[in-house]
């Protein structure tokens, strides 16, 4: 409940921020929206996709520390402070994105990439986490392709196929926003881990 809860209400900030800089526009008159109701100058339908896509998302990351390594990821004496510096990270992202005066595209996604890299480096430094969150970037920009392709919403500056440059960015750190929390969360219990199940299928996994 409170990854789908954060999802939903960072959709709607992120989503406001996009807007208020006119990087993305919903259509008014069309047929997808015309009998929608809008929440704030968001269409209904966003919030609860991010919300669930944040549970997604938050329960993978652990999935995927108990299936590679059957240990929790605790690096650095992590907690809920390093989980909000990221959460700032992803913000950051959002806000270069739609604030800043950029020059070219390849200039903004560049320089994107890096700062969400730096991201992943920073607060995750996983494989598979490096591996989830690229997933998560590809598949959500060709969602993003479909509903631009549906009339669904539409970016201003489009860059590849109507969709923006930055919008791979902004899903790559938000997925390791999400994974961070999930993390914190424990959605794996702790049992998991203790279970003498696991540590013998590992080892029979080794030695065949």
């Amino acid at each position: 409940m409170i990854l789908f809860i954060l999802g939903f209400v960072f959709s709607l900030v992120i989503d406001h921020l996009q807007t208020q800089h006119h990087l993305i526009q919903y259509p008014t008159q069309t047929a997808a929206l015309s009998n929608m109701y809008r929440l704030w100058d968001t269409a209904s339908w966003l919030p609860p996709t991010c919300g669930a896509s944040a549970v997604l998302i938050g329960t993978i990351y652990p999935l995927g520390d108990y299936l590679w390594w059957g240990q929790r990821v605790n690096r650095n004496n992590r907690d809920w402070s390093s989980v909000m510096r990221c959460f700032g990270g992803f913000i950051g992202v959002n806000y270069a994105a739609s604030k800043l005066p950029w020059t070219s595209s390849l200039q903004v996604s560049c320089t994107l990439a890096l700062i969400s890299v730096g991201l992943w480096f920073w607060f995750d430094r996983t494989f598979h986490g490096f591996m989830i969150s690229l997933t998560v970037a590809s598949a959500g920009t060709v969602v993003a392709y479909f509903l631009v392709a549906n009339g669904w919403y539409s970016f201003t500056r489009a860059d590849v196929f109507g969709v923006g440059s930055w919008i791979p960015c902004i899903l790559y750190s938000s997925s390791v926003c999400f994974g961070s929390i999930g993390r914190q969360l424990d959605v794996v219990p702790e049992a998991w881990y203790n279970d003498g199940n696991y540590n013998n299928t590992q080892q029979h996994f080794k030695t065949e």
